[in-house]
């Protein structure tokens, strides 16, 4: 005589073999819905897994609901953006919004390989240089 599991006893099963298995893999080896497992698992009072997520740069633990993938630490050394000005040659950095602004600008300006680091350097780069 065959014996028929309901899929509350397969996740059982599953979990007291594995205690280790997350919801994700569960529903692979399974086929159920992510939904149900983690339902299930709540209703046997068990652990429910969630894989770990860590910063990409220094590999601390984050929340799940951290979706820059970047810990508070790291998040404002990513968004920084070092230039060289074109015509004084001063080394700049800027960070935050600025940073992003910039770097996003960039790709559409007319010379986007010339860096200012404010409109008079830019002013004279462009009034003092030969005519062509």
């Amino acid at each position: 005589m065959e014996t028929k599991f309901t899929k509350r006893d397969v996740v059982y099963k599953l979990v007291e073999f594995n205690p280790e298995i997350t919801n994700t893999q569960i529903v692979t080896v399974t086929g159920y819905s992510r939904q149900l497992i983690s339902y299930h698992r709540s209703r046997m009072k068990l652990p429910n897994r969630s894989p770990n997520r860590a910063c990409e740069n220094c590999h601390k633990r984050l929340s799940r609901y951290n979706m820059y993938g970047l810990c508070k630490e790291c998040r404002p050394l990513s968004f920084t953006y070092e230039y060289k000005c074109a015509q004084c040659g001063a080394i700049n950095l800027d960070w935050g919004h600025k940073a992003a602004t910039r770097r996003y600008t960039k790709k559409n300006k007319k010379n986007p390989d010339l860096d200012f680091c404010n409109s008079k350097c830019s002013a004279t780069y462009f009034f003092n240089r030969p005519k062509v």
